[in-house]
């Protein structure tokens, strides 16, 4: 008995170890495939072009009025990268991730931005409210005020808003994700809706992702911590309605007419595991007859962005070409 009792422990003390190193070295690999392939200096390098020719913009979407009424609005802004031919085009917003704790802007915007002008779009980059200056649903205010802005400028940006696409990443994909349902996005918001959705190993099971279990306890613990946080600065301390829990758990409100979906996953995400989040929102996307692409990248961790030098790279002009498919872009002379 006491032999047994001791090889148990021993057992059990072995699968910490070996687990906690594995989860050490996944998320150091991470941080390291991330770091490159994201393509940060792609993103910098352009927004020092666009100032050099003096047609950098970032613009608050709030007004000062709106703003004095509710000061974290200011932290809400919209950096604009104008494509160089000069030539009308369609509009693309970007939503980067970070767990609505913080924004991974350099790594999951100003890069994806850069690349989109390179292939004659004008993009633009949304830095939604998070963290300290996030509240409940916040970020789907942002985005909404920001397509309204946007579209009262159209003619001074040079860009079509019909079938507009929104790209988000992780966290940024759960705002893109939930901006697409009629419960929790445009529709409450009165905004038009948006032609496609093109996600980025989103962030979309916030609340049930533990009923698909995981050998790696350590992994769990990390997945339940992400989604406390991020309810925590989604929706305050006292974050215990679950009403409001599960408007965060994008598969629960797709219905039939939900937008035309892109989105890949990697097959090494620790932090937004595609078993319990990507697959979740397949199959509901499968119940409802949603038309969608889905690509799944063997090996891929979290956070590449772009996915440069990985084998994702390229993912972005597929996302493109799907869109295109199922929204034909209109006469641009028009």
């Amino acid at each position: 008995m006491t032999i047994m009792g001791v090889t148990l422990i021993q057992i059990l003390l072995i699968y910490l170890v070996l687990s906690f190193l594995l989860t050490f070295f996944s998320v150091l690999r991470m941080y390291i495939i991330s770091d490159r392939a994201s393509g940060k200096k792609l993103g910098s390098d352009r927004i020092k072009e666009l100032k050099a020719k003096g047609r950098y913009r970032q613009y608050p979407i709030y007004s000062l009025e709106e703003i004095k009424e509710k000061k974290k609005r200011g932290a809400a802004r919209l950096s604009v990268f104008m494509n160089d031919s000069g030539k009308k085009s369609r509009c693309v917003i970007v939503c980067p991730g970070g767990g609505y704790a913080h924004l991974q802007t350099k790594k999951e915007g100003y890069p994806i931005a850069a690349r989109l002008n390179e292939l004659g779009y004008t993009a633009f980059v949304l830095e939604y409210r998070a963290g300290l200056d996030c509240s409940t649903h916040a970020p789907m205010h942002d985005l909404a005020q920001a397509i309204r802005f946007i579209e009262a400028r159209s003619g001074e940006f040079n860009v079509d808003m019909q079938d507009y696409a929104v790209i988000g990443f992780s966290a940024g994909g759960n705002l893109a994700g939930i901006f697409g349902t009629d419960a929790y996005g445009y529709d409450k918001y009165n905004v038009k809706k948006p032609g496609c959705l093109i996600m980025g190993y989103p962030w979309t099971n916030v609340n049930h992702w533990m009923q698909h279990p995981y050998w790696n306890i350590w992994v769990a613990m990390m997945g339940v911590w992400l989604s406390e946080r991020g309810n925590m600065y989604m929706f305050g301390k006292h974050n215990f309605n679950r009403k409001k829990r599960e408007s965060l758990c994008l598969q629960n409100w797709i219905t039939d007419d939900y937008p035309p979906v892109y989105m890949y996953a990697g097959g090494n995400d620790i932090l937004v595991p595609s078993a319990s989040h990507t697959d979740v929102l397949a199959k509901a996307l499968d119940d409802h007859q949603v038309v969608y692409e889905y690509e799944k990248f063997f090996g891929l961790p979290h956070g590449v962005g772009l996915g440069l030098k990985t084998n994702a790279e390229g993912w972005l002009e597929h996302a493109l070409d799907f869109w295109e498919k199922n929204c034909p872009s209109r006469d641009m002379t028009e």
